[in-house]
């Protein structure tokens, strides 16, 4: 069965509708993603380097774990699904902090893919090491702990190639400032 996602409005409300994933993105209507950041306690962040057959962002760095909300699912159940398929790990909803929602800038990519998103920016605090994580071959190529200093480098254009989310890295480097 192919995959299907509510379409929001303006405001960030579900309408009654909703779409197959590649509809879509062919025509650019607005739907919900989920951005999932894990920090670890010596204040690193999580990124995972997107594989080499995305269509959008192939082999740059990005969030921990990041997805598409199916139609009928909440916005938690979608951070939970996506942190498990992609990284392989079962947490429960506590583990999980909403930080913000954002509504991403309309971006094309090439004349049949647009996203047009609201994304709900989690947190989630974990220690795991890097071998504990199971990653979903199709989605990672491999994920590596950063700390704040190389994170702000690489924001600037200074090191890995990171795709690009402004406003979500300006907030969470005021997550990082509060602490």
């Amino acid at each position: 069965m192919e995959e299907r996602l509510d379409i929001f409005n303006l405001k960030g409300e579900k309408t009654s509708e909703s779409e197959t994933y590649e509809n879509i993105h062919l025509r650019g209507l607005l739907h919900k993603t989920v951005h999932v950041w894990f920090l670890n306690s010596k204040q690193q962040f999580l990124l995972q380097k997107r594989a080499n057959n995305k269509c959008s962002y192939p082999n740059y760095w990005d969030i921990s774990a990041a997805g598409h909300i199916d139609s009928g699912e909440t916005s938690l159940q979608g951070a939970k699904r996506e942190t498990k398929e992609e990284l392989g790990i079962d947490l429960l909803d506590s583990a999980f902090t909403l930080l913000t929602t954002i509504k991403q800038p309309i971006t094309k990519h090439g004349d049949t893919f647009i996203d047009n998103e609201f994304n709900d920016v989690y947190l989630v605090h974990c220690d795991l090491t890097v071998s504990e994580f199971k990653l979903q071959a199709e989605e990672i190529a491999e994920v590596r702990w950063i700390d704040k200093n190389e994170f702000e480098k690489w924001i600037g254009c200074k090191g890995e190639l990171l795709v690009p989310r402004e406003e979500e890295y300006k907030i969470l480097l005021s997550y990082f400032s509060r602490k």
